[in-house]
């Protein structure tokens, strides 16, 4: 008999035999069974559509706020829901989301790898994936590439002959959102894509339960690992493929020396340089930094005439590119040269007085 222990995750074996009297399973009561088993176990629920699997309630995506996610991991509201009016409805679990009293072992949540059959009359892919007949060989030609061994950890087989592999999410960095196939490129998918046939399932979305009966098809998703086999972390090879590499950090430019005379005006200038470089890079995220980059540029474009040599065009534009980088402008260096460039230009215009 499969144990209950906190950490242990459910398996089919734990959901209760209750029949009609004609001998025909009683759906309310194990798709509830199987609702609360995983809310417990501190993984939220959805209840989903028994044909098209479709989320019935709104509130879990990306985006959601505690508040509304909060009854998705409450007990009394999932086993009224799964009582009433949502009764006989697929278990969708929440990936990439665990409850306030989830344990410790389940991190941040799941991220399911998704191996799907190919569609009735489809194409098989070709190229790169050529002799693909199924998600699961496409994985194995990847795990190939990457002189890995098959991933073994906590699987689901779905009722359409696919199977559902759940990983941890990544302990740090950002959580793995989802992806549906290989995307726009089928010969080098971008992540969390990963190849045809193959979705992934992290934050914002979900799979149907271990346990949870099709209607379609006839048949429960049944776990096919180990009881005692848990979620595991994903293998570096295949959070490799599931995470963007992340871009190489800008070589630091050197500032440009100024050496101003003893002119009043040149020290002014010199000082509004080096103060509109270090208040730019001191910004953080929500600070508004394209907006003040191109400000900084303009009021140093409409200084310039007073200290020619030494707010020069390349000398504002390396500094203030300098800075922007450092604190993380977002669209990077092209985005920052471009409001500096306009900048400069708006700030030109505004020192002649407007002349052609």
């Amino acid at each position: 008999m499969t144990s209950t222990n906190s950490t242990e995750l459910p398996t089919t074996r734990l959901r209760p035999q209750v029949t009609h009297l004609d001998g025909r399973p009683n759906a309310t009561e194990a798709q509830r069974a199987v609702a609360l088993t995983w809310v417990r176990r501190g993984i939220p629920v959805v209840p989903c559509g028994r044909t098209d699997k479709a989320a019935m309630a709104a509130g879990f995506g990306k985006n959601a706020t505690a508040e509304q996610l909060e009854r998705f991991g409450d007990v009394e509201w999932v086993g009224r829901a799964w009582s009433t009016k949502y009764a006989r409805a697929h278990v969708g679990l929440l990936t990439g989301r665990v409850t306030p009293a989830a344990p410790a072992e389940l991190g941040r949540g799941l991220v399911v790898i998704d191996l799907d059959m190919p569609k009735a009359g489809a194409d098989l892919p070709t190229g790169r994936w050529a002799g693909c007949a199924g998600g699961t060989d496409v994985l194995e030609l990847l795990m190939r590439e990457a002189g890995a061994d098959w991933p073994e950890t906590y699987t689901v087989l779905t009722p359409s002959g696919g199977m559902h592999l759940y990983y941890r999410q990544p302990e740090d960095g950002p959580l793995i959102g989802c992806a549906t196939g290989a995307g726009g490129d089928l010969e080098n998918p971008r992540p969390p894509h990963i190849g045809p046939m193959v979705d992934v399932r992290g934050i914002g979305g979900y799979v149907i339960a271990a346990g949870s009966h099709s209607a379609a098809q006839g048949r429960a998703y049944a776990r096919e690992s180990p009881p005692d086999l848990l979620p595991q972390p994903l293998p570096a090879w295949l959070l490799e493929l599931l995470r963007p590499a992340a871009a190489p950090a800008p070589a630091p430019r050197p500032a440009v020396r100024i050496l101003p005379t003893g002119d009043r005006a040149e020290r002014y200038a010199t000082a509004a340089l080096e103060g509109a470089a270090a208040d730019l890079a001191a910004l953080r995220p929500g600070d508004h930094r394209r907006d003040r980059t191109f400000a900084a540029a303009a009021r140093l474009a409409e200084l310039a005439p007073t200290a020619p040599h030494i707010l020069t065009e390349e000398t504002v534009r390396e500094h203030l590119l300098t800075a922007a980088l450092a604190c993380g402008i977002k669209g990077g260096q092209q985005q920052a040269e471009k409001c500096i460039r306009n900048g400069w230009a708006r700030g030109q215009r505004g020192a002649m007085g407007g002349a052609a």
